[in-house]
């Protein structure tokens, strides 16, 4: 019951019967017919409201016997509970588990449930009491038309029909008066924090202002604190810079309009090292899966606060038509290193490689090729490797040849090109000097911390990796290794 109170209030799901829990064996039920009438029972006693479900009957490979499937159907009447013992408690899917909802997520369901987003929700200032002069002005000067007060803030939703400042009236009003929907922005040394000197370059705290206002001071911050800046060439932006300002501006956006606002003491962080960008918000995905678990070609358009996105749209800080993630992942086409998306229940989070220490994709497909040649020549003749042919222009790119070629030689066939591939980029980001744990392992390849944690064994197992202390890992320099 606590999987259809999830699934019923996340994005759907099945439920099959008649299955072993290890190999998926279709054995089948003793009584199929009696298991369903009991299951249709408990949802209808145990989930209020009625949830949307339906069990069909799948034949097993045992004779005489058949499986059940129960699908259920997600909304529209959120929250759905599982009542018991005289307490009533809503699930949701986080990834492949159900859990309770917190107080934030229920909130959010129970506004779904509305068809209303927490940016609709009207505050306890009235209108009088704030202004909308920035927002006036921008809507000018990017759309060419008037913004009409008050006409406009009631059709577009930010004042009621009563004079009330709805949430997304306080969110983009001059005087920004929900706190959490502040920016927190760190330029640190080196590629970890505190990992040198444990001081950051430059730290800016951005509150108490119009969405319009954070969005362009974290910009502005990111501009700056880049060795190769974004520039402006008359009416358009050169994007020879670390970070293409195109992918910058839809990252934060989405931070800015997809942020669960109701999570009080949060804020968007947007860290800055010497090879990437992390730009990270609070709440997770709104269906409760998982961005790393999705084919980043087809993840849904899902808006957290409809009336924001709304104006975001209309001022052309983003799309409407929900293609941000392919821009993102566009503007690195010509680099090996992509954009890394990740995301649980508490955060959302989008890594940005710097371009400028990026290894080009052309390059690493040279470095394949060489080193695919050079393997068959070791296998052939029962040699160590040599580094034969290609000029590469900088001293770490010799580093990293030498890296790659090193791990074929002292793994032999136990390495799969894949799995090559993988360590030559964790390298490229950690180099001999920096550690890194399971954590950075995961977010780097988009996989779960599990298979971050068989990766690192296999490499200790090699010793290509040193265990420092706990979930803390170094690379041992293996060109001094025989």
């Amino acid at each position: 019951m606590k999987s259809v109170s999830a699934f019923a209030n996340t994005s759907g799901g099945r439920i099959l019967f008649g299955f072993t829990d290890s190999t998926h064996d279709a054995v089948g039920l003793d009584d199929s017919q009696l298991t369903a009438s009991k299951i249709s029972e408990l949802i209808e006693s145990r989930i209020t409201p009625h949830a949307r479900f339906e069990i069909n009957e799948i034949s097993a490979d045992v004779q005489g016997k058949t499986c059940l499937e129960l699908v259920i159907s997600n909304g529209p009447n959120y929250p759905y509970y599982y009542t018991h013992e005289r307490t009533m408690e809503a699930y949701i899917r986080h990834g492949d588990r159900s859990v309770i909802a917190t107080s934030s997520e229920l909130n959010n369901l129970i506004l779904k449930g509305q068809n209303r987003t927490y940016d609709f929700l009207p505050s306890s200032y009235r209108n009088e009491d704030v202004s909308f002069t920035l927002l006036k002005a921008t809507y000018k000067k990017e759309t060419g038309d008037e913004f009409i007060l008050p006409r406009d803030l009631v059709s577009m939703g930010f004042v009621d029909s009563d004079g009330m400042v709805t949430n997304a009236g306080l969110l983009l009003c001059d005087q920004g008066f929900i706190h959490q929907s502040r920016i927190v922005c760190t330029r640190w040394k080196g590629i970890e924090k505190g990992s040198i000197d444990g001081d950051a370059l430059d730290d800016q705290e951005y509150s108490d202002t119009s969405l319009i206002t954070l969005l362009g001071n974290a910009e502005l911050f990111i501009r700056n604190n880049s060795k190769n800046a974004w520039t402006i060439r008359g009416m358009r932006r050169e994007e020879n810079s670390d970070y293409p300002f195109k992918a910058v501006r839809e990252v934060l956006v989405n931070a800015l309009i997809h942020r669960d606002y109701q999570i009080i003491g949060t804020e968007v962080h947007v860290d800055m090292y010497d090879d990437r960008l992390e730009i990270t918000s609070p709440g997770g995905m709104l269906n409760g899966s998982r961005i790393q678990d999705l084919d980043l070609k087809r993840v849904p358009s899902m808006r957290g606060n409809e009336i924001i996105s709304d104006i975001f749209g209309r001022l052309h800080y983003m799309d409407r038509r929900g293609s941000g993630i392919g821009r993102i992942i566009n503007s690195y086409t010509e680099y090996e290193e992509k954009p890394i998306f990740y995301s649980n229940e508490y955060y959302f989070q989008v890594v940005l490689p710097n371009r400028s220490v990026a290894l080009p994709a052309q390059m690493t497909l040279d470095l394949e090729e060489k080193s695919q040649l050079d393997n068959e020549k070791t296998q052939s003749n029962g040699q160590k490797t040599q580094f034969v042919g290609r000029k590469v222009n900088s001293e770490q790119d010799w580093e990293l040849i030498y890296f790659r070629e090193n791990i074929i030689a002292i793994s032999g066939n136990d390495f799969r090109k894949k799995t090559i591939n993988q360590l030559v980029k964790l390298f490229d980001r950690y180099r001999y000097e920096y550690s890194f744990n399971r954590r950075n392992v995961a977010e780097l390849f988009g996989i779960t911390e599990n298979g971050a944690s068989g990766f690192i064994k296999k490499c200790l197992s090699h010793h290509i990796i040193e265990k420092e202390k706990v979930d803390s890992y170094r690379f041992i320099n293996v060109i001094n290794i025989d």
